[in-house]
């Protein structure tokens, strides 16, 4: 098999939603679902509740040597205060923190914050569980990226999903917090190597023009994970903290026998020169499709349509076909390594100094870096803080993930008919003017109910855009990179710079209270910020995914090109 075959052409023989790529779809998009119940689970047992000092049974915080006969004790949320009324009709003040421990308006065994009395002083710790738990995503994204890069996706996915549920089973059964937290930044890093490698073999499963559906596909099941909590935590809501995690957790017990029915990103076999695991795939995909494979994997129509796709890419340069035909095989340097495979064909190693080397790449990293940690600045901000709003927190929760299925509907119609960079832009912009209406409202509005109501509703209306946006680029920017730099560059270190948004997130509450206007503030401006940087992102829609820096360095200069003549 020529390892040079056009991969977007051989699914298009395929059936570009045949019966085999249906079902390896439906097995890498099911494990979204964990990562969605592995992530959201904290925002119902890390609850906080209504907290204030238990009573005091022990006298010693009350006798004196004074008559002690007319003592009043007030009970604060962290503090009590100890009134004393003294012989000479003196009456005392002493506050002092809550001796007796706390007392809270639930049981303590229905959220870790009140197990392990992270309140008052130590009400910080619960944030810093999160930011944690952020962090690990942060790691995981820039590992996961790379070894799925060289070792391969299926290998990453798997082993990801079995970790998620052992780590999951791990946190329901922490005796202490110090336990809790090493268990959720282990969990943080399992659960972004599950998404994010997720994503782009999602994408690698389906040729050029059905990339948008798999990203829209993985929005709807991410939206699904994210509603499915309100009714499990619902339902449970008398049930321990505890035996919440073990149910969410059990959604991931089929990872057990994942590693034997999903296979291997073709293309990444393809671009690794592993030419025979792929052929394999490929036969077996033939045979569940009802093709014939002979046609499917036709060399001499396949490498012609490689080459007349990227000859038609490039119309207008001076490229020939014989040089495209070349293209990939670059000299070496300390950026780009490259080895042949048994059957003689180059496969490019790119190492992060790339990004450095070629301006393009560099130019598109450092907007998408932002890009990305601003939708997930906002969009955990929101989330992480949508059952402190007004009202039922069950309802809000529930409210804030629903909204994300309108998200699906629109980036569905809006990526049939114009390109991600537009979308982007117009996810971005609507988000800020959604957030800074609902901080005006909420600041100079008053307490009325309606005052209220439209402050939420221009809230979901942000929490939706920004949903939008970030999905899209899930989609985008890993098409802005060649092949052997889409996950690590791409993909992972992306998704790491979101993880910075991610661990800042969880304190978003917290300013709150100093500043109710605040975080929305922050969301408005970043949101604003991205909707002019992405206008200077090349568009990747109709464009076959680049290979090599080769191809992507043509691609840009032909979109350079076209801009002139435009202009």
């Amino acid at each position: 098999m020529d390892p040079c075959a056009n991969v977007d052409r051989i699914w298009r023989r395929l059936g570009r939603f045949g019966r085999y790529q249906v079902v390896q779809l439906l097995i890498t998009l099911v494990t979204i679902w964990s990562a969605a119940f592995s992530l959201m689970s904290s925002v119902f047992t890390g609850h906080k509740p209504v907290v204030q000092c238990a009573p005091i049974e022990n006298s010693t915080y009350l006798n004196t040597s004074d008559v002690t006969r007319n003592v009043r004790v007030e009970y604060k949320e962290c503090g009590v205060v100890i009134y004393r009324n003294v012989t000479n009709g003196t009456t005392l003040r002493q506050e002092i923190p809550c001796p007796a421990g706390y007392q809270y308006d639930i049981p303590r065994d229905r959220s870790l914050v009140t197990e392990f009395d992270l309140v008052c002083d130590d009400g910080s710790l619960a944030e810093v569980s999160q930011m944690l738990t952020m962090a690990g995503m942060g790691l995981g994204a820039v590992l996961s990226s790379v070894i799925s890069d060289r070792y391969g996706r299926k290998v990453v996915q798997v082993g990801a999903h079995i970790g998620i549920f052992l780590a999951g089973l791990g946190v329901a059964f922490a005796p202490n917090y110090t336990v809790l937290i090493i268990l959720r930044f282990i969990s943080g890093a399992l659960q972004q190597a599950l998404a994010v490698v997720g994503a782009v073999i999602a994408m690698e499963w389906v040729p050029e023009e059905s990339r948008f559906i798999c990203e829209v596909l993985g929005l709807l099941f991410w939206t699904t994970g994210v509603v499915l909590v309100t009714p499990i935590a619902y339902l449970m809501r008398d049930n321990t903290w505890r035996e919440f995690q073990i149910a969410l957790t059990l959604c991931s017990s089929y990872s057990l026998i994942q590693y034997w029915i999903q296979d291997e990103s073709v293309r990444w076999l393809l671009m690794n020169g592993k030419t025979k695991e792929a052929e394999q795939i490929l036969r077996r995909a033939a045979k569940w499709n009802k093709v014939n494979f002979d046609d499917v994997i036709s060399t001499d129509a396949v490498h012609a349509n490689s080459l007349d796709t990227i000859s038609r890419e490039l119309e207008g340069t001076e490229m020939s076909k014989e040089h495209i035909q070349e293209v990939g095989h670059v000299e070496n340097s300390g950026s780009v390594k490259s080895h042949r495979d048994d059957n003689g064909f180059t496969v490019e190693r790119y190492s992060v100094i790339s990004i450095f080397r070629n301006k393009y790449i560099l130019k598109n990293s450092v907007i998408m870096w932002f890009t990305w940690l601003t939708d997930s600045l906002t969009y955990f901000g929101l989330t992480l803080t949508a059952t402190t709003l007004a009202g039922n927190r069950f309802l809000n929760y529930f409210l804030s993930g629903a909204v994300e299925y309108v998200a699906c509907f629109l980036e569905y119609n809006m990526m049939k008919r114009i390109g991600r960079r537009s979308i982007t832009i117009i996810f971005h912009a609507t988000s800020a003017i959604a957030l800074l209406i609902a901080t005006l409202v909420h600041s100079f509005g008053g307490v009325e109910s309606s005052m209220t109501t439209t402050s939420l509703v221009f809230t979901l209306i942000g929490k939706m855009a920004i949903t939008g946006s970030f999905s899209t680029i899930f989609l985008f920017t890993p098409e802005l990179y060649p092949t052997n730099l889409r996950q690590n560059v791409g993909i992972g270190m992306s998704s790491a710079f979101a993880r910075l948004g991610g661990m800042l997130s969880p304190f978003a509450g917290t300013l709150a209270k100093q500043a109710s206007w605040a975080p929305a503030a922050i969301f408005t401006c970043m949101c604003f910020l991205v909707t002019v940087a992405v206008t200077n992102l090349p568009e990747t829609r109709g464009v076959e995914l680049p290979s090599t820096i080769g191809e992507l360095e043509e691609w840009h200069k032909k979109q350079t090109t076209k801009k002139k003549t435009n202009a």
